[in-house]
């Protein structure tokens, strides 16, 4: 039996906002001039030693690198066990003091963006999460180091100069041991009530990186996986090993679209000279597909979920956890792998006529969730209570 696949048809970046822009951004519904989820760039590294005060100092320098360059934003954050608050001068060196004061068997945590409160999505941000000496000794945990840029540094080439300038300073800086980067949908600090708008976008469009609980992932790195494929994949000495050395990956990878560069401890790979959010007329992700077919064995066949556990709403569970780390794979890779079930990430807006029969959830509704038959029309209202754009996404495709 022939399948059909879709030609690959990138969107660019600013091709991608113009036409998705109202389904990436959500407002506050009892705010609508705080933004709690929005479409950045990200990047997140994992790294070894974070304990040891050299690995600290390498960490303050990646600190005082994104102020260095992005200071005038960054006005917010926390440390420790401090709450979110505006930061001054002041407070921003009391970050720079707990990160090589700390002792290495208590951890280091810092968020420095520019957001003042934990519940509004920031567009700047860098943040880290050190382990303890005595966790690094006895079980090898990793530590981790995280950064956003707003979406628009993907849609000119100095922008995404500075994103990769950035991504090469801190793997050249800390011994990372892998990671990954591209375009993502941020969450407040206070995430947790938003991980099933993170979910349904993920289902929409396949470029999106799943990283609320980023700091999670070490947890698939420590135990010798990688997350999966994304714009940016990372991948430290031992990964790079077992694909059977550096000089393999090149010639696996020798294409004039993927971009390979030594940094550090790592090799960073990257999939196109720009992201991609994986919108369906898209098609395949083709440069994400080629790596993918190379890198696909460092995943864990039985990784736990990226999500807690919300009664009454979708997310990602262990299940779909699996597929979604999945999504790059080929039509003819083995079930067990996970491939997304037909219909998934498909949408509709309030009055048009709806595509596929089945259960719908509106997100900005609430979560509200709909039976709605094939040529009928969509439920309105077009717009929420706090402006945002109601789309509908098929959650379950009637039989």
């Amino acid at each position: 039996m022939t399948s059909i696949t879709m030609p690959f048809s990138p969107l660019t970046p600013t091709e991608a906002m113009e036409r998705y822009g109202h389904e990436l951004t959500f407002a506050d519904p009892s705010d609508d001039s705080r933004i709690v989820v929005r479409p950045a760039l990200i990047g997140t590294l994992f790294f070894e030693r974070g304990s040891q005060p050299a690995i600290r100092q390498a960490l303050l320098h990646c600190f005082d690198k994104f102020r260095a360059s992005y200071g005038d934003k960054l006005s917010g954050g926390r440390m420790a066990d401090t709450k979110y608050s505006r930061k001054t001068i002041k407070g921003i060196e009391s970050m720079r003091q707990h990160i090589v004061s700390t002792d290495i068997n208590r951890t280091v945590e810092f968020v420095l963006c520019d957001a003042v409160n934990h519940m509004t999505a920031p567009e700047y941000l860098v943040k880290s999460l050190t382990k303890q000496n005595l966790l690094e000794e006895k079980y090898g945990v990793l530590s981790y180091i995280k950064f956003i840029l707003p979406w628009s540094f993907a849609e000119s080439e100095q922008g995404l100069a500075q994103y990769h300038a950035f991504m090469s300073f801190c793997c050249t800086t800390l011994p990372v041991r892998g990671g990954y980067g591209g375009l993502s949908a941020v969450l407040p600090y206070d995430f947790d009530r938003y991980m099933p708008m993170e979910y349904q976008l993920a289902q929409r469009f396949t470029g999106l990186e799943v990283d609320s609980w980023g700091f999670a992932e070490n947890r698939q790195f420590e135990a010798g996986y990688i997350k999966s494929t994304n714009w940016y994949t990372i991948l430290g000495e031992p990964f790079v090993e077992k694909l059977g050395g550096e000089q393999t990956v090149r010639e696996r990878l020798a294409r004039e679209d993927i971009d390979i560069e030594r940094c550090g401890n790592a090799l960073i790979i990257r999939a196109g000279r720009f992201p991609l959010l994986g919108a369906p007329e898209e098609g395949p992700l083709d440069p994400y597909i080629f790596v993918n077919r190379v890198i696909k064995g460092l995943r864990n066949p039985l990784r736990k979920s990226m999500h807690s556990y919300m009664e009454g709403v979708e997310s990602f569970a262990e299940e779909e956890t699996r597929r979604w780390v999945a999504r790059f794979d080929e039509p003819d890779a083995p079930m067990d792998e996970g491939t997304p079930q037909a219909g998934r990430g498909m949408s509709a807006l309030p009055f048009q006529t709806c595509p596929r029969s089945g259960r719908w959830v509106a997100n900005h509704l609430g979560n509200q969730i709909v039976h709605v038959k094939a040529g009928d029309f969509m439920p309105g209202p077009e717009r929420s209570d706090a402006g945002n754009q109601v789309v509908w996404y098929l959650i379950h495709e009637a039989q």
